[in-house]
């Protein structure tokens, strides 16, 4: 099996030791109490890695397990073998000492321990990648886009990213329209439930007489999925925020 490409980013907590490479860490909750934003920390660095075609061996998933067994700020590549698609590090800490922060204070401990992590297991160009997406994060913070597909043609471009749980909005599809003969970019928002949703609902990007069409996949699967919304997407250019002259 080939490299496969980063898909998902956790956080899991232990006070015991890994025993026989089976010890399987906990939600957190006990050592750790996460704030609103811990898991959705983990999920865009990971998706903005998924979309830079961060790789590293057959695993897709990396769990980042808080320990009390190991000395503060230590990191290990832990010796668990419960699935090869799951690389866990394990990472130690005082957990009296990260109670004490404040939820802000703790984003930036997920941020800052997760991007240690990701420097544990990467050399060269995945390095790149790594120190790529952690300047977006520090620019972008909650607000950091996801590319997600696009359409070309010679009069204009169309952009889909995601947004996961962006301040203020949530998360939401973010349609980006640029209108190469008349020099303007344009943004619409659309509000999705979940950003995997994206996946299934938009599959073709159509533009006829001043509407954007987003048909979505078809499949038993993706119409279960796309359930909670009315489909195709029908959106108007005249709806559309114009942001920037290009």
């Amino acid at each position: 099996m080939g490299d496969r490409i980063l898909k998902d980013i956790r956080f899991y907590e232990s006070d015991k030791q890994n025993i026989e490479g089976q010890s399987i860490p906990q939600e957190l909750g006990k050592l750790f109490i996460p704030t609103k934003d811990t898991n959705f920390i983990g999920q865009r660095i990971a998706r903005k890695l998924n979309e830079l075609k961060f790789s590293y061996g057959e695993f897709d998933h990396i769990y980042i397990n808080l320990t009390t067994v190991l000395k503060e700020n230590e990191i290990i590549l832990s010796n668990r073998n419960i699935d090869k698609r799951i690389k866990y590090l394990d990472f130690g800490i005082n957990s009296e000492n990260l109670q004490s922060l404040s939820d802000s204070k703790k984003n930036s401990f997920i941020k800052s321990i997760t991007f240690q992590a990701l420097r544990k297991i990467s050399n060269d160009l995945n390095l790149v990648l790594v120190n790529q997406t952690e300047k977006l994060i520090s620019e972008f913070d909650t607000e950091i886009k996801i590319h997600f597909k696009s359409k070309e043609t010679n009069s204009f471009k169309i952009d889909i990213y995601y947004q996961i749980e962006a301040e203020n909005v949530g998360t939401t599809a973010v349609i980006e329209y640029k209108d190469k003969k008349n020099n303007f970019c344009s943004s619409l928002n659309y509000k999705l439930q979940f950003y995997e949703d994206i996946y299934t609902l938009i599959d073709v990007i159509s533009f006829v007489d001043n509407t954007i069409t987003l048909k979505p996949k078809k499949s038993f699967i993706a119409d279960i999925h796309n359930e909670r919304y009315k489909t195709p997407i029908k959106l108007e250019l005249i709806d559309f925020e114009k942001i920037i002259h290009i």
